[in-house]
C-alpha cells in the first residue's frame, strides 16, 4: 500500500503482491508510515494488504478527506491470478501439506476453484491468511465502489503512467517486461471449458479491463 498525502493519491496494491517494484518506484512520494502487515497496525492505522473500505476507516479516523484522494487498485488477471493463488495454497496449507505427505489426494483445481468465491471468504476461512481471502476477490468486491482507477498488473507501468500525468506527477516507471513475468501459457493448461466459465462468470468485472489496448497486454481467455 502506498499513500501521499501531499500528491492525495492512495494505491492498493493486489492481494498477491504481483507488483512489490511499485513501492520503491513511488517511494519518493509516499509520506504515510505503514506498517508491513495488519498485526503491526498498533504501530499505525495503515498496513499493508488492507482493503479499500479498511483504508477508507483509518482515513476517517486521521480526520482526514478519503474521497478527496485518487485511489487506485492494482487487478491482476483472474486466470493467472487464481491459478497462482491454488498453487500458493497448496504450498503452504498445512492440512494440504500433511494429506500429501500422508499420500492422499488434495484438492484438484477444477474442484478447489469451483468451492471459491470471489468474495466474502474468498478461497479461505474466517481466521485464515488475508492474502487467500482477498486473493480469489472480483475487483467489484474488493473496491466496494472505493476506487477511482483501475490498473492491470501485468501493464501497470502504462496504465500509471497516463493517471499520474493527469495528476501531474511523474514518477520513472522504467520497462519492467522481464520482472512482470507476463502471462504464462502453462497456467492455461489447467483450465478446461467449465473452469475457464467459472472465471468469466465470476470476474467478468476484471476480465473488462483487459479488453483495453495496450502494447505490452497478454491474456489468454
Amino acid at each position: 500500500m502506498i499513500v501521499s498525502h501531499r500528491c492525495q493519491f492512495v494505491i492498493f496494491t493486489d492481494p498477491l503482491k504481483s507488483c512489490q517494484w511499485l513501492q520503491q518506484t513511488l517511494l519518493p512520494w509516499a509520506d504515510e508510515p505503514i506498517a508491513p502487515a495488519k498485526k503491526y497496525s498498533d504501530k499505525s492505522l495503515f498496513f499493508n494488504g488492507m482493503s479499500p473500505a479498511e483504508a477508507e476507516l483509518a482515513f476517517d479516523l486521521c480526520g482526514l478527506p478519503f474521497h478527496n484522494y485518487t485511489r487506485i487498485a492494482v487487478v491482476q488477471n483472474p486466470f493467472r491470478r487464481m491459478a497462482q493463488l491454488y498453487d500458493r495454497i497448496k504450498a503452504t496449507d498445512p492440512l494440504w501439506r500433511l494429506r500429501k505427505r500422508a499420500g492422499w489426494d488434495v484438492p484438484d483445481f477444477a474442484s478447489w476453484l469451483e468451492k471459491t468465491r470471489p468474495d466474502g471468504n474468498g478461497a479461505g476461512f474466517v481466521a485464515g491468511p488475508r492474502w487467500r481471502k482477498y486473493g480469489a476477490w472480483s475487483a467489484d468486491a474488493w473496491g466496494d465502489g472505493r476506487i477511482t482507477h483501475f490498473v492491470r498488473a501485468e501493464t501497470a507501468s502504462d496504465d500509471l503512467r497516463g493517471i499520474f500525468r493527469q495528476m501531474g506527477v511523474a514518477p520513472v516507471f522504467h520497462d519492467r517486461s522481464n520482472e512482470q513475468e507476463m502471462h504464462r501459457f502453462a497456467e492455461m493448461f489447467r483450465y478446461d471449458a467449465t473452469t475457464m466459465e467459472i472465471i468469466r462468470d465470476r470476474y467478468r468485472s476484471d476480465l473488462n479491463l483487459y479488453q483495453k489496448p495496450s502494447p505490452a497486454l497478454r491474456l489468454v481467455a
